[in-house]
């Protein structure tokens, strides 16, 4: 039961050092590395996912099938609409990047990590892990001064290290406001949480920002609305009590830190960076060609048609980009793929109400919030992995069993599941 433990521990770092790979290999003390870290990271996880198959730990669902059989009809679509894109050089890595990177994250989240209990456990301790180096290496950044209007930790472009930095705010919300069942964990979480919320002010992201705040209520009237908030009403005084709280410190001593400072600014007007969004959005809209509204106008398409030439840039909305590259027909298996996925989770969550669907629903709104403001399509591939994770049944009966590839876990950990 050891072996089995440590080969799903080994598979869920791997799968989040590869989903998040973005973050944190700019960093100047990693620069040595001759090869990409994406690269490296992912050939390791294929390789520990074929160790699983052979050792017959790899248990299919319906669900995960199905998901994935969304993806690969969004991608091959994708793909296929190379044959009437104008352009060339941003088409050829923005398809390779859909089906390598983004295509395996989701594959390997939907298949491989939403299979285990023990592994989606072991995928939300690492990604809780790395989102606290992530905090450090922000607060260390923060204490030398560097004039600079936003953080950049790990040398990378602040929206990306803070859309980490939020999402493990939100896993660690999400553990004392709806479990708290390990006292270990508990006290933890709480000495990790101020840490986490401080930096995530100081690097400078409006939109993760907001995005944590909005998830963070709305995991808080679910948990409220349903009755599943650990102390109960005495809860409810607490949180309000401490929101009130960093309300009042936000825009006091608050003020000097840079997300807060760039959220102020918004009372004046949009500021440069909102106000060149909506200029992007504006150039979509206006460059969408009703005769081509049906099938889009191609992958990559979107910076040769705008002017911005055949290299990478979007309009940073997903769902504008997909409709203008994509069309309605993309659109339609997008839809598909986030709807079908939204369904499994809700109606997971319905018959067992465990908290764990709920974590994941809200940290989805999180993702999507974030991928209306920023991103492509691959850049945003948190919230496709996130998407292939909703594919997780809590219930061993809901697997698929295939002799010689699927083996039940041990009633220890069925158990566990249904705990």
């Amino acid at each position: 039961m050891r072996s089995h433990a440590r080969d799903d521990a080994v598979f869920s770092t791997l799968y989040v050092a590869f989903v998040f790979a973005g973050v944190y290999k700019s960093a100047w003390y990693l620069a040595w590395i001759p090869v990409d870290l994406t690269l490296v990271f992912g050939t390791l996880m294929v390789a520990a996912g074929g160790w699983l198959v052979l050792r017959e730990r790899i248990r299919l669902t319906r669900a995960g099938l199905a998901l994935t059989a969304c993806f690969v009809a969004f991608s091959a679509y994708a793909v296929v609409s190379g044959l009437w894109t104008p352009s060339s050089e941003y088409y050829l890595s923005k398809a390779f990047r859909l089906v390598a990177v983004t295509g395996l994250a989701f594959g390997a989240g939907a298949l491989g990590v939403a299979s285990s209990t023990r592994r989606l456990r072991y995928t939300g301790i690492a990604t809780t892990g790395l989102a606290v180096l992530t905090g450090i290496e922000s607060l260390i950044e923060y204490a030398q001064p560097s004039g600079r209007a936003t953080l950049s930790p790990f040398g990378t472009n602040y929206l990306i290290t803070s859309r980490l930095l939020g999402l493990g705010v939100l896993l660690l919300v999400g553990y004392l406001v709806l479990s708290r069942s390990d006292r270990r964990v508990t006290v933890a979480a709480a000495v990790a949480l101020p840490g986490m919320v401080f930096a995530l002010f100081a690097t400078g992201a409006r939109g993760p920002m907001v995005a944590t705040i909005v998830a963070i209520g709305l995991l808080l009237v679910v948990g409220i609305s349903t009755g599943t908030l650990p102390n109960g009403v005495a809860a409810i005084g607490a949180y309000t009590g401490g929101a009130l709280a960093l309300g009042v410190l936000t825009v006091t001593v608050g003020r000097q830190l840079a997300t807060v400072r760039r959220l102020l600014v918004l009372a004046d007007g949009p500021g440069w960076s909102l106000n060149r969004r909506f200029v992007l959005w504006n150039q979509t809209i206006d460059g969408l060609d009703i005769g081509m509204l049906p099938v889009g106008h191609g992958l990559g398409s979107w910076p040769v048609l705008t002017g911005y030439g055949d290299h990478q840039y979007y309009p940073h909305n997903l769902v504008l980009e997909v409709v203008f590259e994509l069309g309605l027909v993309g659109l339609g298996l997008l839809a598909c793929l986030f709807g079908t996925a939204l369904f499994i989770a809700l109606s997971e969550w319905q018959t067992t109400g465990r908290s764990v669907h709920l974590v994941l629903l809200v940290v989805f709104v999180y993702l999507g919030i974030n991928a209306m403001v920023t991103g492509d399509v691959n850049e945003n591939r948190y919230l496709f992995a996130l998407a292939g994770l909703l594919a997780y049944r809590a219930d061993p009966q809901r697997y698929i069993r295939i002799p010689g590839l699927s083996r039940v876990e041990s009633n220890s950990t069925a158990r566990s599941v249904r705990s």
